[in-house]
């Protein structure tokens, strides 16, 4: 009898990175967008890291589908050196030409809350990847780090629009509560 997961939870699974790996196409070429209508220059970093970063994301799942197609199990490895250039944007991006611009700053505000909408859909996605792989501990664990990756950019981008967002409102002089 064959171990590891069986041809409808596969079927699944493929499905599922089918789907994850559009996600991240769109990701990708939104991010490039945001990042060519960034008007500072912080802004315009992050949303280009990102959109490497789901460039990254879309060459793994493609990785993982080969190796499924192969019939070996699934891999995956985040290098050290990514989690660690996501330390550069931990910084606020409060720097002192975005704080002079005040309430110019809706188009990166809005991108931030798009790109926000766009890891939470992730995150969903690769949740529920994990749940259809239960039993599958290599897919589990594929999925889980995902996971956790999608993760690490939605608090990145939540800092960052709850800093602009906080900025905005008090130059506006509006305090909800």
């Amino acid at each position: 009898m064959k171990k590891g997961p069986s041809r409808a939870k596969e079927s699944a699974v493929v499905k599922g990175l089918k789907q994850a790996l559009r996600n991240e196409i769109d990701g990708a070429e939104f991010y490039r967008m945001a990042a060519g209508s960034a008007r500072r220059d912080a802004v315009r970093q992050m949303f280009q890291f990102l959109m490497e970063e789901e460039e990254r994301h879309r060459e793994m799942i493609v990785n993982q589908m080969q190796r499924m197609a192969e019939g070996k199990a699934m891999k995956f490895e985040r290098r050290a050196s990514a989690k660690k250039a996501l330390a550069k944007f931990k910084s606020p991006l409060l720097t002192d030409d975005l704080v002079k611009a005040g309430r110019q700053v809706e188009g990166e505000v809005a991108a931030l809350s798009i790109g926000m909408t766009l890891e939470k859909r992730a995150i969903a996605q690769f949740n529920a990847l994990r749940k259809t792989a239960a039993g599958d501990l290599p897919a589990e664990k594929v999925f889980s780090d995902l996971v956790a990756w999608e993760q690490d950019h939605l608090d990145l981008l939540t800092r960052h629009y709850d800093q602009m967002r906080e900025m905005y409102w008090e130059e506006a002089r509006f305090w909800p509560f």
